[in-house]
């Protein structure tokens, strides 16, 4: 099955509700708390959005009409949106095959770039994030484009090379979200942007705003480490994915669904020695990522209030655990193991 985000740049290029002036002028109705304004905006989308009969036109469709709805909880307070918007995101939600609000994807790579972006605040920190996520989030499926590959490699050299390529990948992945790190402050982030990611209340279930768990990683992190652990660590992470798989397009679920059906590269490489230098190559990535991404996720938590979840309604304690499944995954290689 080929990824590729070329599916998403023409969902960023769609503008099914004629919604760029209402988008454009979002971060000053924001900036203003303009609340009227918003449930007016956000009504008048959801009645276009009747118009709209397939998948592409209505992934654009959720991007703007998610961003109006998490502003509205903003600044009410209120996670659950009114009747007729809960009925247009569950409508579009129904044609995309996706959750009914804004994803990662919405807000990356289905985000249109120059005069059409939507953004929260219109800031240059939020136009960093976007860009930098976006340009991650690609790097992942460039990674993944070949890691399905890798299992079915005949002899090291060829396991290698492509654990080579895939490395490039992961590493730029990293790059990309530590620029993130050294250009936005924890008091930014937290004060800006987390208030436009909160949790909605549709149809009587709660959808988390997009996060890094939503992002293609989770496709990369299934395709190396499942099966990799037992016990309470194996049925967490077992929650884990089942809790964020949903958030992902139909063509990474699929992904998920074969993957997690599975072993992995790391219990694959256990019993195939050709496999064992890509995999442990591949992991080192994975933990090299991790640990300065906890270390991010604890400074941005540092200046919350205890208790205080991620966008994604975790708390720092998911990514400790992220990485006790990754070292999990290393053990297996490790002679000795018993695993």
């Amino acid at each position: 099955m080929p990824l590729t985000h070329d599916p998403d740049a023409t969902v960023a290029a769609l503008d099914p509700l004629g919604a760029d002036a209402v988008m454009r002028a979002l971060p000053h109705a924001n900036l203003a708390a303009d609340v009227t304004w918003l449930h007016q905006r956000a009504a008048l989308l959801a009645r276009r959005s009747a118009e709209v009969l397939s998948a592409a036109p209505a992934q654009a469709a959720l991007r703007d009409l998610g961003m109006l709805t998490a502003s509205l909880a903003r600044h009410t307070g209120h996670s659950a949106p009114a009747p007729c918007v809960e009925a247009a995101l569950l409508r579009l939600g129904a044609l995309t095959g996706e959750v009914p609000r804004e994803t990662v994807y919405s807000y990356a790579t289905r985000n249109p770039r120059g005069l059409r972006r939507r953004s929260f605040t219109d800031t240059p920190g939020e136009h960093l994030f976007i860009d930098e996520v976006t340009a991650a989030s690609h790097t992942l499926e460039a990674a993944i484009d070949l890691l399905v590959h890798l299992p079915k490699a005949d002899n090291e050299t060829a396991a290698t090379a492509l654990a080579d390529q895939v490395a490039q990948h992961l590493r730029a992945f990293s790059t990309h979200l530590l620029r993130v790190k050294r250009n936005l402050t924890p008091e930014f982030f937290t004060g800006q942007l987390r208030p436009y990611y909160p949790p909605l209340e549709i149809a009587g279930r709660t959808y988390y705003a997009p996060g890094g768990a939503q992002m293609p990683l989770l496709v990369v992190d299934v395709l190396l480490l499942a099966q990799a652990s037992t016990g309470p660590l194996a049925r967490w992470y077992a929650q884990y994915v089942a809790g964020n798989v949903l958030y992902l397009p139909p063509h990474h679920r699929a992904l998920i669904e074969d993957a997690g059906s599975r072993p992995g590269l790391a219990r694959l490489a256990r019993h195939a020695a050709h496999l064992r230098p890509a995999a442990l190559r591949l992991l080192g990535e994975l933990r090299r990522f991790r640990l300065p991404h906890r270390e991010l996720a604890r400074t941005n938590m540092a200046v919350r209030p205890d208790g205080s979840l991620g966008s994604g309604g975790y708390t720092t304690h998911a990514l400790d655990r992220l990485l006790d499944v990754t070292e999990s995954a290393r053990a297996l290689l490790t002679a000795g193991s018993p695993v």
